[in-house]
């Protein structure tokens, strides 16, 4: 009992990374059987969700979780790998076929882990966790360019 008071009393930055690092975790140990990482199965799911997408937009949404060198190296494996291609003039990324078939196999892992991470946490809980969190970073953005194409 007195480990549940004193893990009741931890502070919200402690929360915040340990769910970021766990997410992480468990994500690259699901999808290891298909060859990604989370930050690739991020980048996937963005084409996926936008068509088409610049890869300023792919960077504005990711930066929170990667450089664009890394960004880049990540473009180029999923492009080695025949499931992403670039526009013409290389600015623009998108899903292939074999890219989409891909994205669908690796959704379905995703969903589930997504279903174990929010075992025993309503709908409106979720949203109110999130609708907390964008008004913290809001609260603490001074540029007020954070939050503002972030989906993942």
């Amino acid at each position: 009992m007195m480990e549940t008071t004193k893990t009741q009393t931890l502070p919200i930055g402690y929360w915040l990374k340990e769910a970021d690092r766990l997410l992480t975790e468990q994500i690259n140990q699901a999808q290891a059987a298909n060859g990604v990482t989370r930050t690739e199965w991020q980048v996937l799911n963005l084409l996926a969700e936008n068509g088409r997408t610049a890869i300023t937009h792919l960077f504005a949404t990711m930066q929170t979780f990667l450089a664009e060198p890394e960004l880049q190296a990540i473009l180029n494996r999923l492009s080695e790998q025949g499931w992403i291609a670039a526009g013409d003039d290389g600015r623009d990324w998108q899903l292939t076929e074999a890219g989409q078939h891909q994205h669908g196999r690796i959704f379905t892992t995703q969903k589930e882990v997504r279903q174990r991470a929010m075992q025993g946490i309503s709908t409106d809980d979720y949203a109110t966790t999130i609708r907390v969190l964008q008004q913290m970073v809001n609260n603490l953005d001074q540029s007020g360019k954070i939050g503002q194409s972030a989906s993942h």
